[in-house]
């Protein structure tokens, strides 16, 4: 029997992948804003939300709330936040790359704070068997929040696809800038933001941004041992090349090398 579906006849090199990759490529965390000269269009600000509420999660739970700062005065007071989570990052952890948030996210557009339900835990695998509950618990963490990334991802390329340019914030979870935020926004506990989406016009067009190259990440069938990483990989990044691969215009090693 013939199946009635969209997907019944496929075309694996349908132009829409191509115009999805294009948009892909085109986002870039922009840390550099210019000063908005006039509001974002509330069309604009619900599209972006939109393709967030479209995006998978465990258990179909959609843990997550949009709270939209797009006022010029909301913008500022919960840019005023990061601002003071920028200085504590300076002085607790020293050594990390960081553009200063004082002088980009007073100039967005809007502001958008992904806050997380932890509750919808409950939804996934909970096990009844003596021994596996840690096990099933701590995974189902990484469900919760995986599910948040993939709103925010979608909300990035929503807001590339507009032609506006966004930056991940992952700061705001922390215990004390999340009460900050609870406080300021009326937002009640248990809920944590985590993430946060500063959408603005790019002081200039974004530049490429450094990426392991396709063929060492892919593996075919089985892991290919030659592409164990190194036992001080991370080590090595850190030291070496994380600042250019965060911040300088490259997507190659050897390009940020020189």
């Amino acid at each position: 029997m013939a199946v009635d579906s969209e997907y019944s006849n496929a075309d694996l090199t349908a132009p829409r992948f191509e115009s999805l990759l294009d948009v892909i490529r085109l986002r870039r965390s922009v840390r550099s804003f210019e000063p908005p000269p006039e509001p974002l269009p509330a069309d604009a600000v619900r599209g972006i939300c939109e393709a967030g509420r479209w995006a998978p999660s465990g258990a179909n739970t959609q843990p997550w709330h949009f709270v939209v700062a797009a006022e010029r005065t909301d913008v500022i007071v919960v840019s005023d936040v990061f601002v003071r989570q920028a200085d504590r990052l300076v002085e607790h952890c020293r050594g990390f790359p960081h553009v200063h948030k004082k002088h980009w996210l007073h100039n967005s557009l809007a502001i958008v704070l992904i806050f997380c339900d932890p509750r919808w835990v409950d939804s996934y695998p909970v096990s009844d068997h003596p021994g596996w509950s840690e096990e099933y618990d701590a995974n189902n963490e990484k469900i919760l929040l995986a599910s948040v990334g993939a709103a925010a991802q979608n909300m990035h390329l929503a807001a590339a696809a507009y032609g506006l340019t966004t930056a991940w914030l992952s700061g705001g979870g922390e215990d004390t800038t999340a009460r900050e935020l609870r406080d300021l926004l009326g937002v009640p506990e248990p809920l944590v933001p985590i993430a946060t989406i500063p959408i603005g016009w790019p002081h200039r067009r974004a530049e490429s941004r450094y990426r392991h190259p396709l063929e060492e990440l892919i593996h075919w069938g089985r892991w290919d041992p030659a592409r164990t990483p190194a036992g001080d990989a991370v080590q090595t990044y850190v030291g070496a090349v994380r600042r250019q691969a965060m911040y300088r215009g490259s997507e190659t090693l050897e390009d940020l090398d020189e």
